[in-house]
Parts: C-alpha cells; sequence; structure tokens
C-alpha cells in the first residue's frame, strides 16, 4: 500500500462579509429591500385571527431642498432613520436565537409553525438581511404577550472585515422590561443610512407598497402606512389604491385548472354594464400542448387610452385626465402574486414581462398595450411547484412552466380584444366579397355622369380618361408589387420545411454517393451495384427536382399573365408542402379526385391555400385526434368553387363577420392579415370568399372563382 496517500474532510467557514453580500447584492434598490421588510411584518401575523392590523415605516431626519431649480425634496441620510413598526405576535429568545440568527433557516417552512389562515411570503430566511441594503446599523426589537422586551444589535460593518469568518462575529443582545413595544410586535430600527430618500424615491415606494398587496382584490386584514417628516406629509398615510381602478372600460376574471382547461370565466363591458360568463368548446380555448404551470385565478381590468375615454373617466372621478393617466402609468400591467403577495419585478414600471406591447406592434388596430390592463395572476407555493423564484428573490426561474403562463396571459386577453373590436368596430365597415380594394380608385361613375349630363365638355372628359389610364397603369404595377410580396410572404412560411426537405434529399444523395465510392475503391467492384446505387440517386434527385416545383410559384418574380393549370394538381402541391406539420399533428387531408383546367397565377393561388391551410393547421392542433381537412373543387354554372373544410373549433357565430376584416384575428398573437388578403386575391379573379356551414363540424370556407378558362 502506498503509504503517501492521505485523505480527510472538510467543512465550509463562510466569511463574514457573507452577509452583507446577501442583503447589498442580492437585493436590486433601497425599495426592493423595505418590500422584503414589509413581507417580514406581512408574515408576523401568521397566527392572528381577528379584526386587523397595520404595518408603519417611518422616517425620521431633515428634510432639505435640492438646489437644481426644480427643488426636489429629500431626506438627507445624515442622523435619519427607518423603522419598521408591525403589531404582530413577536419573537421570544429562542425564534431571535434560532430563526432570525440562522441565514436561510427554514423555520418558515416546519410544520409546526406554519398557518392554515394564509401562506408566509418569505421562505428561503434571508429577507432581513436587506436591512443591510439601507443602513450600516438595524436595531431589532421584538417582545411577545406577557414575556420582556428582546433587543439585538447588528452593525453590518462589522460584516465587510475580508479577513474575519461568520463565526467570529458576535452579535449583542438584551432582555429588559417593556419600553418601546407595550403587548406584542416587531421593531426593526435602521440606522447610518446608505443614501438619500427623495420625494420620487418615496412615491415609487408608495406605488410599490400598493402593488405589494393585490391592489384589485386587496388584502382587507392587512394595512400599510408610511409616516413622513412634516415637509413631506403630502405623501404621508395608508397605502390605498386610486378610484381609477374602480372604473375599468373592460375587465375579465376567472380561474385556469391544474390541467390549463377555463373556469368561471367573466367577462365585463363599461358600455353594456354587466358581467357576462364566457364558455367554451373544445379547442376554442388551450395552448394545444400539455401545460405545466399549474392553477391560477387572475382579474384583469383594462381601459380604454384615447383622449374622450380619458376625459370621461377623469369626470367621473372627479379628477384631472392627468391625474387619470398618472394612476394608470404608476400601476400600469400585470403583477404576479404568490399566496397574496407580489412577486418582483412583474407589474413594476416598464416591466412588460409578457410582451404585450411587442404583440401589439404586430397589430396595434386590435391588441392591447401594457400601459393599459391593471392586472393581477395568483399563484401558489404549493399548487405551482414548477414556478420557482430566482435565487436572488426578483423573478421566477425562466421554463416551460413559465412561458405556459405567459401564454396563458394572451389567450385570455384575446378573449378581451375580440369583444373589444366588436364594440369598437366601425359602423360603416361592411365587407364586399365581389369588390376588389382597387375599384374605389376608378373614375367610370364620374366620366359616365358627364357624359350624361354634360355630353359636350369633351375636353373634360378627354382629361378624366388620361387621368383613369394613368390611375390603372399605377394600379398595375401597384398590383404586381403586392403580388411580389405576398408570395414572398407564403415563400417565409415555407422555409423551415424547405430547408429541412432540402437537406434531407442532400443526404441521401451523400448516402448513396459514399457507397458508390465505397465500392469502385473495393479491389473486385460490382458494376451493378454502382448503377443501382445511381439509379437510387437519380429518383432522389427527381424528387428534389419536386420540391422546386412546387415552390417555385412563390419566388418574387414580377407578376405575369396567369396560366391553365390543373387547380386539384395545384392544391395537392401545396399540401405537400406542409406535409411535416401534417404529420406531426397526425392531420389527414383529402383532395378531390377530379382534373378541372383553370387559367390562373400559381403563386396567388398558393397564397390563397396556403393561408387556410396554415390557419386550420394551427386550430387543429388545439383539438385531440383524429384531425382532418378536406377540400372539394366544385364545378358550377358561373365558375368554379373549392369548399376548404377542417374538424377544428369553428368559428363562434358572433364573430363571423369580424373575421374577415384586416387586423381582426381569434389567434392570440395573430396579425389578423390571412383572410382579409385571401378576400382581396379573390375579389381580382372576380370572385369571392365565403364563410359556409362545415360538414366536418369545424370551419369552412367557400372560395369561388367566376374567371375561368
Amino acid at each position: 500500500m502506498n503509504e503517501r496517500i492521505k485523505n480527510g474532510t472538510f467543512v465550509f467557514r463562510p466569511r463574514a462579509r457573507l452577509i452583507k453580500t446577501i442583503g447589498e447584492e442580492l437585493i436590486s434598490d433601497d425599495k426592493v429591500a423595505i418590500l422584503e421588510l414589509v413581507k417580514n411584518s406581512y408574515d408576523a401575523y401568521s397566527t392572528l385571527e381577528e379584526g386587523y392590523s397595520i404595518v408603519e415605516i417611518t422616517f425620521n431626519g431633515q428634510v432639505r431642498s435640492k438646489d437644481d431649480g426644480d427643488k426636489l425634496r429629500y431626506i438627507e441620510k445624515e442622523n435619519a432613520s427607518i423603522t419598521v413598526y408591525d403589531e404582530g405576535v413577536g419573537m421570544d429568545f429562542d425564534i431571535v436565537k434560532s430563526a432570525w440568527m440562522e441565514p436561510a433557516t427554514n423555520f418558515k417552512k416546519l410544520p409546526k409553525n406554519q398557518n392554515t389562515h394564509k401562506k408566509f411570503a418569505g421562505e428561503k430566511g434571508i429577507g432581513r438581511f436587506a436591512s443591510a441594503k439601507l443602513a450600516s446599523k438595524l436595531e431589532l426589537i421584538t417582545k411577545q404577550q406577557g414575556k420582556d422586551e428582546i433587543v439585538v444589535k447588528f452593525d453590518w460593518n462589522d460584516f465587510s472585515n475580508e479577513n474575519d469568518y461568520l463565526e467570529d462575529i458576535s452579535v449583542e443582545w438584551i432582555i429588559r422590561p417593556a419600553q418601546e413595544i407595550k403587548n406584542h410586535g416587531t421593531i426593526l430600527r435602521l440606522l447610518e443610512l446608505n443614501e438619500d430618500w427623495d420625494e420620487n424615491k418615496l412615491k415609487d415606494l408608495r406605488v410599490a407598497l400598493s402593488r405589494l398587496l393585490n391592489p384589485i382584490v386587496p388584502t382587507e386584514d392587512f394595512l400599510i402606512s408610511v409616516n413622513l417628516p412634516t415637509e413631506l406629509s403630502d405623501l404621508s398615510g395608508v397605502i390605498e389604491r386610486p378610484e381609477t381602478l374602480n372604473r375599468p372600460n373592460y375587465a375579465i376574471k376567472g380561474t385556469i385548472l391544474e390541467n390549463g382547461t377555463p373556469k368561471d370565466f367573466m367577462f365585463y363591458s363599461k358600455m353594456q354594464e354587466n358581467w357576462e360568463t364566457l364558455s367554451f368548446k373544445d379547442g376554442q380555448f388551450g395552448l394545444g400542448r400539455p401545460y405545466l404551470a399549474g392553477p391560477f385565478s387572475f382579474e384583469f381590468k383594462i381601459w380604454n387610452r384615447d383622449n374622450d375615454d380619458l376625459k370621461a373617466l377623469a369626470y367621473e372621478t372627479g379628477s384631472l385626465v392627468k391625474n387619470v393617466k398618472k394612476d394608470l402609468d404608476e400601476l400600469c400591467g400585470i403583477s404576479i402574486y404568490r399566496d397574496n403577495i407580489r412577486v418582483l419585478p412583474y407589474g413594476n414600471v416598464n416591466n412588460d414581462w409578457a410582451r404585450l406591447d411587442l404583440r401589439r406592434v404586430n397589430n396595434p388596430t386590435m391588441r392591447l398595450s401594457n400601459n393599459q390592463i391593471v392586472g393581477y395572476i395568483s399563484i401558489g407555493i404549493e399548487s405551482n411547484p414548477l414556478l420557482k423564484d430566482q435565487s436572488n428573490r426578483e423573478g421566477i426561474v425562466e421554463s416551460q412552466a413559465f412561458e405556459d403562463i405567459k401564454d396563458y396571459i394572451k389567450l385570455i386577453l384575446n378573449e378581451v380584444e375580440q369583444r373589444r373590436y366588436k364594440e369598437r368596430r366601425p359602423q360603416n365597415l361592411q365587407r364586399k366579397n365581389s369588390k376588389s380594394l382597387f375599384e374605389a380608385f376608378s373614375l367610370a361613375t364620374i366620366a359616365a355622369y358627364i357624359r350624361e349630363k354634360n355630353p359636350d365638355i369633351k375636353s373634360v372628359l378627354s382629361l378624366i380618361e388620361q387621368k383613369e389610364n394613368e390611375i390603372k397603369d399605377s394600379i398595375t404595377k401597384v398590383q404586381e408589387v403586392i403580388s411580389r410580396y405576398r408570395r414572398l410572404s407564403t415563400l417565409g412560411q415555407l422555409i423551415d420545411p424547405i430547408i429541412h426537405d432540402g437537406r434531407n434529399y442532400l443526404n441521401k444523395i451523400d448516402l448513396k454517393s459514399n457507397l458508390i465510392i465505397k465500392e469502385v475503391n473495393k479491389e473486385k467492384c460490382e458494376l451493378s451495384k454502382i448503377l443501382e446505387k445511381a439509379n437510387e440517386i437519380q429518383i432522389v434527385r427527381e424528387d428534389f427536382a419536386q420540391l422546386f416545383t412546387r415552390i417555385e410559384p412563390f419566388g418574387g418574380r414580377k407578376r405575369g399573365r396567369p396560366v391553365k393549370i390543373v387547380i386539384e394538381d395545384a392544391i395537392a402541391n401545396i399540401f405537400m408542402l406542409n406535409k411535416d406539420e401534417f404529420s406531426e399533428l397526425d392531420i389527414h387531408y383529402t383532395i378531390s379526385p377530379s382534373k378541372h383546367n383553370v387559367t390562373i397565377d400559381g403563386g396567388e393561388l398558393g397564397s390563397i391555400l396556403m393561408n387556410l391551410i396554415q390557419n386550420s393547421i394551427y386550430w387543429l392542433g388545439t383539438v385531440p385526434p383524429p384531425r382532418e381537412i378536406k377540400v372539394d373543387v366544385v364545378e358550377e354554372p358561373d365558375g368554379l368553387s373549392i369548399i376548404f373544410s377542417d374538424n377544428g373549433p369553428g368559428i363562434q357565430p358572433d364573430i363571423e363577420e369580424q373575421i374577415f376584416d384586416p387586423y381582426f384575428s381569434t389567434k392570440p398573437d395573430g396579425i389578423g392579415l390571412g383572410l382579409a388578403m385571401v378576400g382581396e386575391m379573390m375579389a381580382d379573379y372576380n370572385g369571392e370568399l365565403a364563410l359556409i356551414d362545415s360538414a366536418l363540424g369545424g370551419a369552412s370556407f367557400k372560395l369561388k372563382f367566376r374567371y375561368r378558362v
């Protein structure tokens, strides 16, 4: 045996500065630090069963004005202090010693310390060190009913020496007869503040405190009060929600169950002045994938922020428009509450964590922006175990479960947006299936009127005719550009399957080429095997060529003369471009076996069908199998019709008219141009697009072509 081998164990010896690091570096700013201390105060009430309690945050110090022209008032940090006082149950000596003095304690998780009335706001055992972010010194004074007062003094500077270990730092404590707390409770007194507190910072603190406990559904037994020096008395007082929050234009509330299905959805419209119960068919609400986030309840309040609505709201609340805007700006966004306590930073100013503003950029006509919404999502530690806190206690770990929450927010808001759009839809917006967008630019009706009334004004008629020809030429050029963009837009949707199929074909060619090379390099190669592999390469090459044939109509070439094609073959080619998505979702499709020759631009036919196919793929993905698409080509006396049907969730009767409007979409992230563009292209062929009853039970569209050879 080798006598030089030795073994043993090590133990961690944390340096004392670890404590300051927790407070100063894991807590982002002073407001967050105070919120952490208030959360501890909230937890201190966990055994109170009646009445209400209040936590008082008191700032003491000299108020001065900054000489910067704005005369900004601030509490100077020298000789100032902050006191956080609650009338909770307080702590005894054993709790202070075993819980407060043990970083990362599991005290609040122990079964004996649980409470049936509410969950603890904090559970990691590090929130108390937020005081190191605020001040150099901390006095903890605590008392339980009928017991003496305990005082513990912390000097966070003692924890700054890089050479000291945590075990080397002593913290002074005394037990004395009650002096500052009469019955029970806890005082955290922060001395030697690290920063000044100006009035803007104090205003932000009030906003943060107003959102700490749900502003839409307040916790009635827990109040927060901020006490400030006389010079700042306008910012003192109990934290309350503004009257603006009681008067939204729209609201929606309900519950998402553990499996992702909606329950008890209610929608409110100020215009209708009532709450409406929402119900959904299978596939009309959901992600089309397994849901991981767990159950949650929610309520979103929504405001129209145009001038007329803001003026009306200001009149109702007896306020000014600028104050209404201020209320909404300060509280806008969607907050997350875990067991009734807010999870930071969701809902902070400019924290558009659900990416609602980006969604609105893509469809400003229909979508809601972050500053129009004040809402909350309520989750629980036990009910949503996959929604875990980040280590700095500010945010939830990015995961598929958290993505589910974001996607469900869009699903919920989409229900509001559809109903809001219907209320605000212009009365004169009517869809004319048989007319092209460009017919509005024709001067033919004016020319006809002049010929009838004043046939002798030839100079005017000549000028109108000249202008009419110029307009027609311009329209032709615009149509060519639009046609190119339509093709390129459709081609963009096909990039992924084209790349996927192209790589597969190249891999097959590489494989068979390598087999030929391997055979040739043999000492006795067999010509028959080489010819066999060469023939297989030729077959793959033909398949590869078919891929290019299918996508050729979507190239960005100039719009040409329509050509004669077999429409059923063209439809089959377009379906083949989506074969991977059909396979992934197990979607079966059938196309009429008939053969009809039509004269049409293949790229535009492809764009029309690609929009319908992509819509069907999306909605079929939200329902369980079997999933089916059926395309019938029907010859009629005045033309040819394509009936495109699927067995998805279908279209609700109350939005059948809106689905053809530009920018209206029932998809949570939809832009709403697909069906509008299809209708416009159909009008170019003197045709029309119509929604009809479906034999498959889902959505069914009829494409009527009147121009056919």
